[in-house]
């Protein structure tokens, strides 16, 4: 849903900005302003088109503003509050006349009759226009540029061959320098995070050294075999310290570690204030009421914990969100094609300890933070997962109707773009500077990270600033909500994957690896295997974590036999299907046959 003020970043046909400046009532048509104008032309355009560039990939929606001008009104000169004052009375009976004011005949004569009024001229007051259209619509937008020398509270955009910011003091010696572009800075907040998730007290300086190391090295895969190919040594050119420090302080999303330099108390006090207030105008619906889920694909190749010199692919993250809070409910990284099994996961983690999941991935959190352990009453699926679709088994199970749908809440998307470029599930992407160095444990601790910085952080717009924690525990204590719980456990094995397995004279064998279970041992599986040949049964499996499977049992289906993995395949613990498909094969290797997503035949369970 596009919203006013809304930032479309344009790739195609040419590159460019434009803020949308008003929406008609009837969200039939927009009005929109190129940023980088040096006029005050403004265009009308159909709010389909703007919805259909962003669909085609043409145009994304900036999750950041950086023209927008806030600043503390104690720290502004008076001055500036005179300038702005003086700007403001000029164009504040101008700027409400909407819609009037954005076509060219209409405005003419509204700023001749400003200019007899105010006694300015005309190119004043449209500098005037253009300048409060670029930064936001907000009265701060007409503050005087005299900072402008040193872009404080500003993000220059970089330009191919112009090095931004002072030169270097040693610049003959070193050369210009590097741009700190949205790709470096996404390599930055990467290199921050898995620096904060490896040790156990973060040093900036020891943070930038290992980025170095690992992010800018000349490095490719090869896309046959999948290997790592990197050259030994630090790339040329690389960013300095002080650009890595000044990106760090700058950001607002760092890992919890990651403290800012010199932090300021008021600026620490307001941000608290405004994640912790109460919905302004809280949207209808209710909690649970909906789910949607979506998936998109991070353009980042991930390597085996097996072998770090092996490619394994890039991943796909797998989101469940409340239609009514926008809280992220459940979320579930995963690996190959898309497909409508391992959403499921993601749906099973809706219902979800969180503080024990977080607990696995070296994140201590309180339950509050987050709050959601339930399954909704109806689950919007996107379409692109309906590979392998199976809604009859949420219905039985646990009443839970289930509807394709193109379109669903993607407010958590901005986030996890400031450190992944994200592609459509089916997009193979390009080759990047951080291919070949995160394991599967690594990219999905900062997806986490990502996340519990929406739910308690991200401010929506939508619900007058609430963040969709707060969103959320304000709808369930006001308008109940839609909401059913039932034991994590079943939920999981219920929804997991299920495939056929050979009991064998060596153990359950599944994708070659062996497994052994309590059942196995008492009723002499495996002794029943070598004397009368192998036979098949149903085991469920989490993909990205290969260390347990469960047996399913016909005669009593909320039974599920956890069976672990035998001594013969230890080399496989703690990998994912992945991993495990590109170790050298075993003489135990059997292809297990994939099955239906849920475990069919198991309707009777209602929880």
């Amino acid at each position: 849903m596009l919203l006013r003020n809304d930032l479309l970043q344009y790739t195609q046909p040419s590159p460019r900005t434009v803020r949308i400046l008003w929406i008609s009532p009837q969200q039939s048509h927009a009005y929109v302003f190129d940023v980088a104008a040096q006029t005050a032309d403004v265009e009308m355009v159909q709010l389909s088109a703007l919805h259909a560039d962003i669909r085609a990939g043409r145009a994304s929606v900036l999750p950041a503003d950086p023209y927008l001008m806030v600043v503390s009104q104690e720290l502004l000169p008076p001055k500036h509050l005179q300038l702005r004052a003086r700007a403001w009375e000029v164009i504040e009976a101008l700027v409400t006349q909407e819609p009037a004011i954005y076509e060219a005949r209409q405005r003419g004569q509204m700023i001749a009759q400003a200019t007899a009024r105010h006694q300015v001229s005309h190119p004043t007051i449209y500098r005037y226009l253009r300048r409060y259209w670029q930064r936001g619509q907000t009265p701060n937008a007409l503050l005087p540029d005299y900072g402008n020398s040193g872009g404080r509270g500003k993000v220059r955009q970089s330009s191919a061959g112009v090095k931004r910011g002072r030169p270097r003091k040693n610049g003959a010696d070193e050369g210009p320098g590097l741009n700190a572009d949205e790709d470096i800075r996404r390599t930055f907040r990467v290199a921050t995070a898995r620096y904060a998730a490896a040790n156990a007290k973060f040093s900036r300086l020891g943070a930038y050294q290992q980025m170095l190391s690992d992010f800018f090295v000349e490095r490719r895969v090869d896309p046959v075999s999948g290997r790592v190919q990197a050259a030994a040594g630090v790339a040329r050119e690389v960013p300095t310290f002080g650009q890595f420090n000044y990106w760090l302080d700058h950001d607002d999303d760092r890992p919890p570690e990651v403290a800012r330099r010199q932090p300021s108390a008021l600026a620490a006090a307001s941000a608290l204030q405004q994640a912790m207030r109460e919905p302004l105008a809280p949207p209808p619906g209710r909690p649970g009421s909906g789910f949607y889920l979506d998936a998109v694909r991070a353009e980042v190749q991930l390597v085996s914990r097996a072998d770090r010199q092996q490619a394994i692919g890039r991943p796909l993250v797998y989101v469940v969100t409340d239609a009514f809070s926008r809280l992220v409910c459940g979320v579930y990284v995963g690996m190959g094609e898309a497909q409508w099994p391992h959403a499921m996961l993601a749906l099973a983690h809706c219902g979800a300890d969180k503080q024990r999941y977080a607990q696995q991935y070296g994140r201590r959190i309180d339950e509050g933070q987050w709050p959601c352990r339930h399954l909704p009453e109806t689950l919007f699926a996107n379409a692109a997962l309906t590979l392998g679709w199976n809604g009859d088994t949420l219905l039985n199970n646990f009443n839970l109707r289930c509807v394709a749908a193109d379109d669903g809440p993607d407010d958590w998307r901005g986030v996890l773009e400031k450190r992944f470029r994200l592609l459509a599930p089916q997009m193979e992407g390009a080759p990047g500077r951080l291919d070949g160095v995160m394991d599967l444990e690594q990219f999905t601790r900062i997806v986490l990270d990502c996340v519990l910085y929406y739910n308690n952080r991200q401010q929506l717009a939508h619900a007058g600033g609430a963040t969709p924690r707060r969103l959320w525990d304000w709808g369930v204590e006001h308008r109940g909500g839609g909401l059913k719980i039932y034991p994590e456990h079943l939920i999981r094995c219920s929804l997991m994957p299920v495939a056929q397995a050979a009991v064998t004279a060596d153990g359950i064998a599944l994708f070659d690896s062996l497994y052994t279970c309590a059942r196995a041992v008492n009723e002499r599986w495996l002794e029943r295997a070598r004397t009368r040949g192998q036979w098949q049964v149903k085991v469920a499996y989490d993909p990205a974590n290969m260390d347990m499977v469960y047996l399913l049992d016909a005669a009593a289906p909320m039974q599920f036999h956890a069976c672990h993995l035998a001594d013969a395949s230890v080399a496989h613990q703690h990998l994912s299907l992945a991993e495990i498909a590109r170790l050298p094969r075993t003489a135990a290797a059997v292809p297990a046959a994939p099955l239906r997503s849920t475990t069919q035949g198991y309707a009777s369970f209602v929880g």
